[in-house]
């Protein structure tokens, strides 16, 4: 026998969180033995956007020199954190500002 890991249920997932399956999230998640109670140890919600080459190159780049420092880094951690740093602080962080900038071009 493979260690062959099940196929995910996508659409049940999405009939689940919309409501319409009548079941409730904590029913399914009570089956699965990958999936931790609710706000222990929630899973990460997938974010997909688009940037240029070249930021996903320094991105990229700054995950390696990144690692030497701090041990294991992946590219979603990094990317994880600059998003909290710069909510947390929009003025401090300067994203209010080069956001202003970028709508000024």
């Amino acid at each position: 026998m493979s260690g062959r890991k099940p196929t995910p249920d996508v659409l049940g997932d999405v009939l689940i969180r919309t409501g319409l399956s009548g079941r409730t999230p904590d029913d399914e998640a009570a089956k699965r033995h990958d999936v931790m109670p609710s706000g222990i140890n929630e899973k990460p919600f997938k974010l997909t956007s688009y940037i240029q080459s070249d930021l996903n190159d320094e991105a990229d780049m700054a995950v390696v020199r990144l690692k030497k420092k701090v041990g294991k880094l992946t590219k979603s951690m990094l990317v994880e954190e600059a998003l909290r740093i710069c909510l947390a602080d929009p003025v401090g962080s300067g994203l209010e500002q080069a956001l202003r900038e970028r709508n000024r071009k």
